[in-house]
């Protein structure tokens, strides 16, 4: 984009030769013409050096990407032992199900039933549909 800051210098030189003076209307609005030329020329080119800049970065950010994926396949499947393409290392069994206990909740911000297990009732408990703190009394 600098060919648009150097064809702007050169109106502004070619409107110098012919000695246009800002002194009449015309020579007025032909100086202020040319002054904007140079800035959008300007302009252009800081957008240009951005885009540029943003491009090389999207770049970066994609390769990070694709080596975060392959490291995340390759860490996938390293405990499964099935022989499969599956993540089954990472579900809990039917006897694991059974054996945990959840309690069933409404929040009384969304008033939408969540269920907590043991592990979070201990901790802080947020709303997984509308984001809010939940507090609640466990009665034993």
């Amino acid at each position: 984009m600098g060919f648009l800051s150097e064809r702007a210098a050169y109106l502004k030189g070619l409107a110098d030769g012919l000695k246009i003076e800002d002194k009449n209307d015309e020579g007025k609005v032909i100086a202020k013409i040319l002054d904007l030329m140079e800035e959008f020329a300007a302009s252009l080119e800081e957008v240009d050096e951005a885009v540029a800049e943003c491009e090389e970065r999207i770049d970066d950010l994609e390769d990070f990407a694709e080596e975060l994926s392959d490291c995340f396949s390759d860490c996938e499947h390293e405990g499964c032992d099935c022989g499969c393409d599956c993540d089954c290392d990472d579900e809990l069994d039917d006897d694991e199900l059974d054996d945990m206990e959840f309690y069933e909740v409404e929040c009384p911000h969304c008033n939408e039933k969540v269920y907590f297990d043991e592990d979070m009732i201990d901790g802080e408990l947020v709303c997984p549909n509308c984001s809010e703190k939940i507090e609640i009394e466990i009665e034993e």
